[in-house]
């Protein structure tokens, strides 16, 4: 790759632009904390209140107004785009604004999950480190590369997406439909991109999921009767068949050297069944996510649940099931992005000057809005370049460092500054 005469070709000059950031290392962790203290679980879904933050901050920091689309008025996305001094590649980044619900998990938490709380150099918050702490990362990357157009061409869209919690519908897809991402050359996304350790990898594969559930029948009758009349319990017949279906339940599936343990089975995720004291349950159901690779296949993928709920049939002792595909959930590919693409090569060149390190290549565990970006639109997209750690997200005191905020802004700025310069 060859870098161009204005761009920083040496380690210290981009040492000095980046220097720069030091000013705002108070102000990004400040910025997740507002962030985390604007609510926006999904379900139920609205995320009116980080969007107008992230509106107001643009305007704060000096830039270009965005734009906000939606489908819905409280699901907007807000797009804000920068131009570089000379023509060149278009780059996306994105992060959604709405987090998981604190849900059963509200009593263990230590803290509000609404008021960001500092202890230990770690910020505690829903949604801290998935994914609002990547949010006003990118606003502070924002803000340096409209001061340094100079040193990047071309242009670069940051885009505060809606609903990805839940499908996207409302966030990826809506960008997708509306025409919002065409034209851009490629995507970046600042999901949470740590395991075991902030940055332990730069995560190129998205798997897909796939989202079902299988509905058993029994005989609802007065509970009373339950013994002389002979009936099926529904609840009892789903207990004994997602044990069975479990066990019985085989995927075939090409290797990935990324993702080495094959797909993800999660059985039961969610059951519900019962009308309650004095009824015999009629009806039963448990919902399922399986987490996919790339290359599966859908038809085959099907075939093989359906296998295994068919060799389990004699564990329902009277009761039937079948498997119901929801709408929209039911199955969404895996994505890859190859690892000598210039948006990954630019970021794990960024990666390695901020912190000293060479990142390795790896998969993101779950679903991403790659799904939405690259399997829709066909847009090449990086699953997860993010500070913070997967595991933490969706549980009970999330957390994301400071250290990982700081250093996000200054990837993030960086992997512009490759990408504008080598696509």
């Amino acid at each position: 790759m060859s870098a161009s005469a204005a761009s920083p070709s040496s380690a210290h000059d981009r040492s000095a632009l980046l220097s720069e950031f030091d000013r705002r290392d108070a102000d990004v962790v400040q910025l997740t904390i507002d962030l985390i203290a604007a609510p926006s679980p999904n379900p139920p879904g609205d995320e009116t209140a980080p969007a107008a933050l992230i509106v107001e901050r643009c305007r704060a920091l000096g830039l270009p107004a965005p734009r906000v689309i939606g489908k819905e008025p409280h699901r907007p996305n807000v797009l804000l785009t920068i131009e570089g001094d000379r023509p060149g590649p278009h780059l996306g980044f994105c992060g959604h604004t709405d987090t998981k619900p604190a849900g059963d998990a509200l009593d263990l938490w230590t803290t509000d999950p609404y008021v960001g709380t500092i202890v230990d150099e770690r910020l505690y918050g829903l949604g801290s480190t998935d994914m609002k702490g990547a949010l006003a990362a990118m606003l502070f990357a924002a803000e340096w590369l409209q001061r340094h157009t100079d040193v990047w061409a071309g242009r670069v869209t940051f885009m505060f997406s809606a609903d990805e919690e839940y499908g996207s519908r409302f966030g990826a897809y809506d960008l997708v439909e509306s025409g919002a991402v065409d034209g851009i050359d490629a995507i970046i996304l600042g999901e949470p991109s740590g395991i075991h350790n902030d940055w332990d990898a730069i995560r190129t594969v998205s798997r897909g999921a796939s989202c079902f559930e299988v509905v058993v029948t029994g005989t609802q009758m007065h509970s009373s009767l339950s013994d002389s009349l002979g009936a099926v319990n529904a609840v009892e017949a789903m207990a004994r068949l997602m044990v069975c279906f479990r066990e019985e339940l085989t995927l075939r599936y090409p290797e990935h050297p990324l993702c080495p343990t094959g797909p993800t089975i999660n059985i039961g995720v969610k059951t519900e069944g019962g009308v309650g004291y004095g009824v015999v349950p009629g009806q039963a159901r448990f919902y399922s996510d399986i987490r996919t690779l790339p290359g599966m296949d859908r038809d085959i993928f099907r075939e093989d649940i359906e296998t295994a709920l068919a060799r389990c049939s004699s564990v329902l002792d009277g009761a039937t099931a079948r498997v119901v595909w929801p709408d929209g959930m039911s199955w969404a590919s895996a994505t890859e992005i190859p690892p000598d693409h210039p948006a990954v090569v630019a970021a794990r060149t960024a990666a390695e000057s901020v912190l000293g390190f060479d990142v390795p290549i790896a998969a993101f565990t779950g679903g991403t809005d790659a799904i939405a970006f690259q399997g829709r639109a066909g847009i090449p997209t990086l699953a997860a370049l993010g500070p913070g750690l997967l595991p933490l997200a969706h549980g009970p005191n999330e957390w994301v460092s400071l250290q990982s905020l700081r250093e996000a802004m200054r990837i993030y700025a960086l992997t512009v500054v490759e990408y504008c310069q080598s696509a």
